[in-house]
This record gives structure tokens, sequence and C-alpha cells, in this order.
């Protein structure tokens, strides 16, 4: 009986591995969907509005996973530090959290490296720019999304399953 309840244990632990790495991909793909919606809000913003880089920053508020980035870039910018160094410092934090790729951190920190330095129409095209880099990495994970969010739960049960039935 109790083999029989360890073995149990152990194909639950493969399948809440294989959902876990399929939830982190998931998670990655709704930061860029977000990102996006950042970056349009931000061209709205300096198009009609004319708004500073730290009135942006206050302004945003609605996008729950690139909150805490902007939060914490708002606070380093308070501190003294340009919104250079500020964004890169935030972005690092908080993006390694949840487990980005390096190249990932580096597509988001690439902002910040050309914010709020050039006038209106500089700013815009810039941001449109950036804007077709950050759609073009969320494509890729959207279709990795796709065909490797099933196959990760999938593996994650069958080692829970082979390892129960090696050990049992």
């Amino acid at each position: 009986m109790l083999k029989f309840v360890g073995g149990i244990f152990i194909v639950v632990c493969g399948t809440l591995g294989g959902i876990y790495f399929s939830l982190r991909l998931k998670r990655k793909v709704e930061f860029f969907e977000q990102y996006i919606m950042f970056l349009t809000q931000v061209q709205t913003m300096i198009s009609y509005g004319g708004m500073s880089v730290r009135e942006i920053l206050k302004e945003i508020k609605n996008i729950p996973l690139a909150e805490p980035i902007l939060t914490d870039t708002e606070k380093y910018m308070d501190n003294g530090e340009a919104i250079e160094s500020a964004w890169k410092k935030a972005v690092n934090e908080n993006m390694k959290k949840l487990y980005f790729e390096k190249s990932d951190i580096e597509i988001v920190e690439y902002f910040g490296n050309a914010f709020g330095i050039s006038d209106r129409e500089g700013e815009l095209s810039k941001i449109k720019l950036h804007e077709e880099l950050v759609r073009n990495r969320w494509h890729v994970l959207k279709n990795d999304m796709l065909s490797k969010c099933r196959v990760y739960r999938v593996t994650g049960m069958f080692c829970g399953v082979m390892a129960a039935a090696l050990i049992c």
C-alpha cells in the first residue's frame, strides 16, 4: 500500500513539474502581450499628451505583469538615477524573478536605453521599432506555447509514471 501511495505521489510530482514549465511559458507570452499594450499606451501619451518620462511612468498602472518594472523604475529615478540605468536595473530584477531568458531581458532593456532622449517624432519612431521587435518575439513565444505546453504536461506525467514504475 505504501508503495502505491508513493508511486501516485511521484506521478503527481512529475505532472506538476510539467504543468509548472507550461505555465512559465504561458506567463512569458502574457508578459509580452501586456508589454505591447504598455508600448501602445506610451505612444499615445507621447503623441497626444506630450508627457514626460516621469509622467508616463506615473500614469500607466493598469498592466499587471509590467507594473513592477514601472514602479521600480520610478523608485530608482526618485533616488536620482537616470532613466537608462533605472529601467535596466528594474527590468533585470523583475524579469529574472520570472526566469526570462537573457535575450528577452535584453529586448525589454533596449526600451530604456532609447527612451526620453529625443523629440516627439524621434521617440515615436523608436517606440514603433521597438514594438515590432517585441511583437516578433511575442509571435515566437506564442508559437512555442502552442506547440510545447501540451508536450511539457504530457512529458512530466510520463516521467512521473516511468519513475514510479521503476521504483515500485
